[in-house]
């Protein structure tokens, strides 16, 4: 049996007043909820935003030094860091929830390696030097320089000559030359490299000038060779074959067979003969 026409509209109508309250309680809850986060909203430090990031880079733990104090994250606006103080160490970019911090690393200046201990000197302690040698008259070469000491003065020359018997001699005749010398303060004196004119003569060489080793080399102060004089007196003959004008020469020298005698001394004496057919 169909129920009545106007029961079925009382029941539609109470159905459309229990949504309305649904819909109104849903409403009122809604309302009641957001007025009680409003309070969490505007305190929130950074607006009710929630920063969410692709992955979390974990971040190795390092100890700051403590004159850098502590870093802190900044809230609403970015501010600007205060520039570190300058290094010339590098840094390296540590990433803390995607933002990159640079920390400067400290660089402590390595301490300096200790002195060594010097251990004192156990050299000897110097006794008295070599003996200087006696440099008087030495052939040691330490004593320096050769010098004379007192000085010899000056060297006094040889005078002489030579005589012929005659100026003028035949060829094939014998011609007599007498030779003088004399030298005040070095004896004794000797004839020596004759040259008659003819390519015939005498050489002479005195030892000290051909052997080296015969006068050894003098060194430091040497004191002067007493002064003796010396005289010459020799006849010397000598033929010539053919006639012409000769000029003949006696070198006559004083000490020539003595080692360094500031007193010897050379001269060439000379005289002039004609030979006749």
């Amino acid at each position: 049996m169909r129920p009545p026409f106007g029961s079925e509209l009382l029941e539609r109508l109470q159905e459309l007043i229990d949504q309305r309250r649904l819909i109104i309680g849903l409403c009122l809850a809604v309302a009641v909820a957001l007025i009680a986060a409003i309070p969490g909203i505007f305190s929130s430090a950074d607006g009710g935003r929630r920063v969410r990031t692709s992955g979390f880079v974990p971040v190795p733990r390092t100890t700051l030094p403590e004159a850098l104090g502590v870093v802190n994250p900044v809230s609403g606006a970015q501010q600007t860091p205060a520039a570190p103080p300058p290094s010339t160490s590098t840094t390296r970019p540590a990433l803390v929830l995607g933002r990159s911090i640079t920390r400067p690393t400290t660089t402590v200046a390595p301490k300096p390696a200790p002195k060594p201990n010097t251990p004192a000197s156990t050299a000897p302690p110097k006794g008295p030097g070599p003996t200087a040698p006696p440099c008087r008259n030495s052939y040691d070469p330490a004593c320096g320089p050769f010098s004379w000491d007192p000085d010899p003065g000056p060297n006094q020359a040889i005078t002489g000559g030579v005589a012929p018997d005659t100026q003028t001699v035949k060829a094939g005749d014998k011609a007599t030359f007498t030779v003088t010398g004399t030298d005040p303060d070095a004896a004794p004196l000797n004839e020596c490299n004759i040259d008659f004119g003819d390519g015939m003569g005498v050489h002479c060489d005195p030892r000290p000038a051909i052997d080296p080793a015969y006068c050894p080399k003098q060194y430091g102060r040497w004191t002067p060779p007493a002064k003796n004089e010396g005289k010459l007196n020799v006849v010397w003959d000598h033929k010539y074959d053919k006639p012409g004008t000769y000029k003949v020469t006696f070198q006559v020298r004083s000490a020539m067979q003595e080692c360094n005698n500031p007193y010897a001394s050379t001269a060439d004496l000379q005289a002039t003969v004609f030979v006749t057919p």
